[in-house]
């Protein structure tokens, strides 16, 4: 018999001997598939493909970085979305909406309430947004702080909008509760730029990256200006969730050279935040499609390199599976893998580790499955002939009685030859025929 052929009648027989052993043992059996289900639902290892991000307004910053991630995860063999919203807030309504598709979104986590940040997990910050206060000089000759806009027409974003109450929680923090003036306007973000660019109003106060559409057009129009936070340091050290921002002198435009000079900025940071039921894989996609994003030289214009995605603003929750990606990185295996294999090896990794710290020892004591059946299935036969043995050696038998006693280890005989030897046991079974031919020249 060559070796492959041996290793072929092994497997065979070990194969054989479970299924009998499944089949003689249902409870067993019943208890093992069972083992196997809850593996698989704890490990979900089939994630749903579809990932709908809640942005802001068509065209909008958060619209753009939600279409470089959705490319990237459609690369990746996902069905990403990106769905048009009034901003911070409605995106996390929508969120915690259970019969809304939207699964992930962007939002500020100083704009939310309790409620809201119990509901969602957050994978993390990805950018600095500042709070833009654009006036028009002709109107506004001399703007000091926030508070001087009491006497002019503001517009804001829409409520509803992270921008809207971040424009409010700064202008309260000044002394100013924009309900109390009329003269303070909310409405959609397209509408708030045409009423400042129509003088309709004198200014207006809004949060956005400098790549937002509306703020890259407000920094170019001749007669616009931004206020300059001469005290941007001390936000920066009083609260938490604001942070102190310079935008250099030339960095919109090096020719013309806009802005003219350095402008102290107050920021805040984006973050991303999911349902709480999200799959761990879609999150996972979702934190590479992040950190590809941040490759991008206007992505980083307030930040450094390798600064994003990082948990810098703890009013959300972290998720366990962005704690894990920032402890150590993304899983080695979505190099080479689809991510959702790539996924289910990095959390069944332990699970595998522990079985085979079990069951190594285990092999270890020979347990070998045909063997242990075969010597199961012939130790009855050994406990008769020795009871036979007995009655040999120690009664004076009748003729009758030998021929019942032939006839019986014919039968013994009978069923050992018609029982499948497995490979390894041939010397187990000649033990047998052995005894029962010692027995039968004794009788």
């Amino acid at each position: 018999m060559s070796l492959l052929r041996y290793i072929n009648t092994v497997i065979k027989d070990e194969i054989k001997a479970i299924h009998e052993q499944f089949r003689e043992s249902r409870t067993l059996l019943i208890a093992f598939l069972l083992c196997v289900i809850g593996i698989i639902v704890y490990l979900q290892p089939f994630p749903d493909r579809h990932i709908y991000i809640g942005s802001s307004y068509k065209g909008g910053d958060w619209y753009q970085m939600s279409e470089s991630s959705a490319a990237f995860l459609s690369e990746h063999g996902l069905d990403s979305q990106v769905m048009v919203t009034n901003g911070a807030l409605d995106n996390v309504n929508r969120l915690i909406d259970p019969e809304d598709p939207i699964n992930a979104a962007y939002t500020y986590g100083v704009a939310l309430d309790d409620a809201q940040r119990k509901q969602i997990v957050s994978l993390g910050s990805v950018t600095y947004e500042p709070i833009w206060v654009f006036y028009k000089k002709n109107r506004i000759p001399n703007l000091e702080t926030p508070r001087g806009l009491i006497k002019y027409r503001v517009a804001m974003g829409p409520k509803g909008s992270g921008s809207h109450a971040i424009s409010q929680m700064l202008l309260k923090i000044y002394g100013v509760n924009t309900e109390d003036y009329p003269n303070f306007i909310s409405d959609s973000f397209e509408n708030a730029e045409q009423r400042f660019l129509n003088g309709d109003a004198d200014a207006l106060v809004m949060v956005a990256t400098v790549v937002d559409p509306i703020v890259n057009k407000l920094l170019r129009t001749p007669g616009v200006a931004v206020l300059s936070f001469e005290n941007a340091e001390a936000f920066d050290k009083r609260y938490n969730s604001f942070d102190a921002v310079r935008l250099p002198a030339g960095s919109v435009s090096i020719y013309p050279q806009i802005p003219v000079q350095d402008i102290s900025l107050i920021a805040t940071t984006t973050s991303v935040v999911v349902k709480k039921n999200m799959h761990p894989d879609l999150q996972l996609a979702l934190l590479m499609a992040i950190k590809e994003m941040n490759r991008s030289s206007e992505n980083l214009f307030f930040a450094k390199r390798n600064e994003f995605p990082a948990y810098v603003d703890p009013a959300v929750p972290l998720s366990p599976v962005a704690a894990k990606f920032y402890d150590y990185g993304p899983p080695q295996a979505m190099r080479y893998l689809p991510f959702w294999i790539a996924g289910f090896i990095d959390r069944a990794w332990l699970l595998l580790l522990g079985l085979v710290a079990v069951f190594y020892p285990l092999s270890k004591l020979n347990l070998h499955i045909r063997k242990l059946r075969f010597v199961v299935h012939e130790r009855p036969f050994y406990e008769e002939l020795l009871a036979i043995d007995k009655q040999i050696s120690t009664q004076q038998l009748t003729d009758e009685e030998k021929n019942a006693i032939r006839e019986r280890l014919d039968s013994i005989n009978r069923h050992a030859v018609e029982h499948a030897v497995p490979i390894g046991e041939e010397p187990h079974y000649f033990d047998l025929v052995k005894a029962l031919d010692l027995i039968r020249r004794k009788l």
